[in-house]
């Protein structure tokens, strides 16, 4: 035991030398008395830094992840997709303060709301207010979800500035969850595609069901890229392309990926991951070394997954920036801030956050200042 401490401490000045900084103060914590139970406060600062992969780090992150962006842009979905399926109506100034403290963390995309009907999703009838109440909002976009032209319309009324269509690459999933089948849906992204450019509004597309479907299973990817390629040719600026249920691993992802990669191009593309079976991460990774360099994902992880009762729905906000941070790759969001946002919702919630992240680095903070 003794030769091998030494063999680490000999390994920890080694890397000291070429400046991976805390390697020393962490082993001189693991000589610590039986009653300090966490790293010290550097390291515990150390986690929340965007900037802490410098030196042979850096080295060998350019390496094995040269591919990967060195910014990505995070669309954060949890005031629609994380809260619309909450049974218990949530006050229309909670929903804007979660907004605003989510502007402030620094992100710079942040799905609003959702103009479809409030007999479908009451959790949204208030779609009007909130969007009046963040239009002097300043720092961020505000996409708005509309499923047909009824709502396109309702959405620009109450001073939407851009908007969202969802199509699913599953038919059955399509007509269970729209009402019609796919080759009618895209005719209603259509019409919103065309009303959109006459008034200059972006319009971003969600394919939901892109590697599997709680109703029909396998959804091949070339089914995947016809739906991208139809959205691409219709004008939307950009694609999002959904696991809903969560089943993705790199080994679906990536071939759908390649098929998607043939018809739209890569800065037109975005990734949405639900993390039902504890995989999203890994497919955001992957999406990344193939040139992806959008990610969407939801405070908390918000959003529970309808179709798989008990699991996880969306991938938390924070474990992407956490991820993204190890690697060196910029998103301009402040993750203390953000896990402020979390806090604030799950309060409200009355339930923990969704985030591993947020969670681990709460309990570490709050021991560190025991110190």
């Amino acid at each position: 035991y003794t030769r091998e401490i030494t063999k680490t401490r000999e390994l920890g000045n080694a890397i000291d030398k070429y400046n991976i900084k805390g390697f020393s103060q962490f082993l001189n914590w693991t000589s610590r008395p039986n009653d300090t139970p966490y790293p010290p406060c550097y390291l515990v600062n150390h986690h929340f830094r965007s900037d802490h992969n410098d030196g042979c780090t850096k080295e060998f992150s350019s390496k094995l992840l040269k591919s990967i962006p060195d910014f990505v842009k995070i669309v954060e979905v949890g005031p629609r997709d994380g809260l619309q399926n909450e049974k218990s109506i949530i006050p229309t100034d909670v929903k804007v303060e979660l907004i605003k403290l989510l502007v402030s963390a620094g992100l710079s995309v942040v799905e609003a709301t959702s103009f479809v009907s409030p007999k479908w999703v009451p959790q949204l009838a208030d779609a009007k207010d909130v969007l009046a109440a963040i239009q002097n909002v300043e720092g961020a976009s505000f996409p708005v979800l509309t499923p047909n032209l009824k709502g396109f319309e309702a959405a620009i009324a109450a001073g939407a500035k851009e908007v969202a269509v969802f199509p699913a690459a599953s038919e059955s999933f399509s007509k269970a969850n729209l009402n019609c089948g796919i080759e009618d849906n895209l005719s209603r992204c259509r019409d919103i595609a065309l009303a959109s450019r006459d008034l200059s509004i972006p319009v971003r597309g969600y394919i939901s069901c892109v590697v599997g479907c709680p109703l029909e299973g396998y959804v091949a990817p070339a089914k995947v890229a016809y739906v991208a390629k139809s959205l691409y040719e219709m004008g939307c600026s950009e694609i999002s392309l959904g696991d809903t249920i969560g089943v993705g691993t790199p080994g679906s992802v990536i071939p759908m990926l390649e098929a998607v990669l043939d018809v739209v191009p890569v800065d037109k593309l975005a990734v949405h991951f639900h993390d039902t079976y504890g995989q999203a991460l890994s497919n955001i990774l992957i999406s990344l070394q193939m040139g992806i360099s959008t990610v969407d994902s939801s405070v908390s992880g918000l959003g529970g997954c309808p179709y798989a009762k008990g699991a996880t729905g969306n991938v938390a906000t924070e474990d992407v920036v956490y991820m993204l941070n190890g690697i060196g790759v910029k998103t301009n969001v402040d993750l203390r801030k953000l896990m402020l946002a979390g806090d604030f919702i799950c309060k409200y919630l009355g339930r923990s956050s969704g985030s591993k992240a947020a969670t681990a680095l709460s309990k570490v903070t709050a021991h560190a200042s025991k110190l």
